[in-house]
């Protein structure tokens, strides 16, 4: 059984804290769970941790109480909004707090940050370095990133949270784990036929669930390495490719008359209609109800509603 579905069959990453008040599990997110829990003062029986856990004091408050280093054993703490800690998989820390603390989680699946390391011709078996109560802005940012996604329902966010998954292990490999990630591989952009492929693989799935590590893997990349080069090639990061491209296909739908505002951003992938509004207005300069009253019989799409206009470099 994988680390995920051990943590899918108890419903939490730490069994012994209160229920999450927000919760990741369910939304399909490879190699990564994140909560949202409220603990109030108490002692917790230590439990083995199956993930690399990040955990971001979220509140303005401070937190007090003990918590163990990274080895496990207790240390008297006090820790402020935006700090974090970071416990490798093994430790089974022994909590005790003495004030309501809030905290967000991020547990990483230890086969996950393996098979990324090895992706990028990395040691698989680095033993990262846990650490306490520190103040690590980007760890910050991307846990305050996820929790947004997940807020969001995780709709439509499947292209953006697989790349934020990999940014945020490759921050742990660096940061954690002394590897220093080379970027010697990602100059020149990616040769003609990689990026045709890749942009016919778009183009074709646009109505699925996009990630980039699919993407990547139609021209046998790592993410890391294919979310550079696409960049350099193109301008543009595949996630805002993939944006720009859903909401030009949904400007042609609009256009045809086919199709309600509300089914076009399902079928492409928008979580809602507002979602759509925003990327044509932010693209285009457009809302689907001026485009809808827009429409021209002669450049009616709906004789042929599958054919997309497909963007392939000359």
């Amino acid at each position: 059984m994988s680390e995920n579905e051990i943590v899918h069959k108890r419903g939490s990453l730490n069994p012994s804290l209160p229920p999450p008040l927000l919760s990741s599990i369910g939304l399909g997110w490879k190699g990564l769970v994140v909560e949202r829990h409220r603990v109030p003062p108490c002692d917790f029986p230590d439990v083995p941790i199956v993930h690399h856990i990040v955990e971001l004091v979220s509140q303005q408050h401070v937190s007090i109480g003990e918590r163990p280093d990274w080895r496990g054993h207790l240390r008297p703490y006090s820790k402020y909004p935006g700090t974090s800690s970071f416990f490798p998989d093994g430790i089974r820390p022994k909590i005790r707090t003495f004030t309501p603390t809030d905290l967000i989680v991020c547990g990483l699946d230890p086969e996950f940050v393996k098979e990324v390391s090895r992706e990028l011709d990395l040691n698989p078996d680095v033993q990262l370095q846990g650490q306490v109560g520190i103040r690590d802005e980007a760890l910050g940012y991307f846990i305050r990133l996820f929790e947004n996604a997940v807020k969001s329902g995780g709709q439509s966010n499947n292209l953006y949270v697989d790349y934020l998954i990999y940014a945020f292990t490759l921050r742990l490999l660096r940061e954690y784990g002394g590897i220093a990630v080379g970027l010697e591989h990602a100059h020149g952009g990616l040769s003609r036929e990689k990026l045709r492929r890749a942009i016919e693989y778009i183009q074709d799935q646009l109505e699925t669930g996009l990630t980039v590590s699919g993407i990547a893997r139609t021209v046998h990349m790592s993410p890391y390495h294919f979310t550079r080069l696409f960049k350099q090639s193109t301008g543009q990061s595949p996630y805002r490719y993939v944006i720009q491209t859903r909401a030009k296909k949904a400007k042609e739908l609009l256009t045809s008359g086919k199709f309600s505002i509300l089914e076009i951003a399902h079928r492409l992938g928008f979580a809602d209609q507002s979602h759509l509004t925003r990327h044509l207005k932010h693209f285009f300069g457009v809302t689907p109800m001026m485009l809808q009253e827009r429409r021209d019989p002669e450049h009616d799409s709906s004789k042929n509603p599958q054919e997309y206009s497909r963007e392939r470099p000359a």
